[in-house]
């Protein structure tokens, strides 16, 4: 046995449509707002960039978090402090390895927001928070 428990496993794969559907959503409402979309779901040493996009020459990453029902709290609140440094090692990655998207690499202005969704409520809305957090706050290590 590897010590994963299987139902916990179930229910990650349970939520990824649920997580995709949703990030959809998130990407065509910064469409809207005028950002451009860059990268979905950039992966790097087990951390993830939801979206990745460009609102005028600043690189945007986005968390997105959701919760289904009244009983799991705020979605926002989720993005914890080591979800954040995750974030940031992922991020890192992204500058350094994408010149074609971020040119400036390290020196390209960037900002970490977090959309989050209460997918119970109707009609669908985010809450988008801009600048949720600094990389002073998770102590990078690039």
């Amino acid at each position: 046995m590897n010590g994963t428990n299987t139902s916990t496993q179930g229910a990650k794969r349970q939520n990824k449509p649920k997580g995709n559907y949703i990030e959809t959503l998130a990407a065509a409402y910064l469409k809207r707002e005028g950002y451009e979309i860059l990268a979905r779901n950039y992966a790097y040493r087990g951390g993830e960039l939801d979206i990745v996009a460009r609102d005028g020459d600043t690189i945007v990453f986005v968390e997105v978090k959701s919760v289904w029902n009244n009983q799991q709290g705020n979605p926002a609140a989720r993005v914890n402090g080591k979800k954040q440094y995750k974030i940031w090692q992922t991020a890192c990655h992204f500058l350094f390895t994408q010149k074609d998207l971020a040119p400036k690499g390290f020196d390209q202005p960037c900002r970490f927001d977090v959309m989050s969704m209460r997918a119970y409520h109707r009609p669908l809305q985010f809450n988008h928070i801009k600048n949720a957090f600094e990389c002073s706050q998770v102590i990078p290590r690039c």
